[in-house]
């Protein structure tokens, strides 16, 4: 039932210089390029892969992952050059400092303005972060920088490492972003629509 009112048909190799000016809030595709160009100019993008919804109709449920989706990457580069103890460490020492801003944190803002304005709850849409940081240790900042963006999320999930499939499962989203291709093959085993944040 969504009503698509505006389109562009364009023979440009990179028809992503287009998507900053219609005012895109997200932009979705199964194109690789197309979705690397539009991160590079600055608009939440995914990689969307072909598979059948099962999820109920209401409400719209969207799961986003932590770091490199919803955060910037900087505790993920810290953990690739000290391991799990210098990441801990790292977010201990920066947890009164809201982590940076991911690739998709501004259609996540967007989803929150829409949410408040139905009210926590009447609001057809719900949001959840669904992240491999442990709640003890590296959850801490990640729920602080929410809180400081003033992005609702209505659930939030520390998997401390373990598969995300399970609880995809159980959510049963509409749709999960997320940087790990580990992740999106793990959701798309248990019939979750996913798209590759890269």
């Amino acid at each position: 039932g969504l009503e698509i009112s505006k389109f562009c048909f364009v023979s440009d190799e990179d028809s992503t210089q287009y998507l900053k000016s219609h005012g895109v809030k997200l932009f979705l595709s199964a194109d690789r390029t197309d979705v690397c160009n539009a991160l590079r100019r600055g608009v939440s993008a995914a990689l969307v892969f072909q598979q059948e919804v099962q999820a109920p109709s209401t409400p719209l449920r969207v799961v986003f992952d932590g770091d490199a989706v919803l955060f910037s990457n900087e505790t993920d580069q810290i953990f690739q050059e000290q391991g799990l103890e210098g990441a801990v460490q790292y977010e201990r020492a920066m947890e009164a400092i809201p982590i940076g801003e991911g690739p998709l944190k501004a259609f996540a803002m967007h989803l929150g303005k829409m949410r408040k304005k139905f009210g926590q709850e009447k609001s057809p849409i719900r949001t959840y972060l669904v992240t491999a940081r442990s709640g003890r240790d590296m959850g801490i900042r990640a729920i602080k920088t929410l809180r400081e963006w003033g992005l609702p999320i209505d659930e939030a999930f520390f998997m401390d490492g373990a598969p995300k499939g399970p609880i995809l499962a159980q959510i049963q989203p509409h749709i999960f972003f997320d940087d790990g291709l580990h992740n999106i093959q793990g959701a798309q085993n248990v019939g979750v629509p996913s798209a590759w944040v890269p």
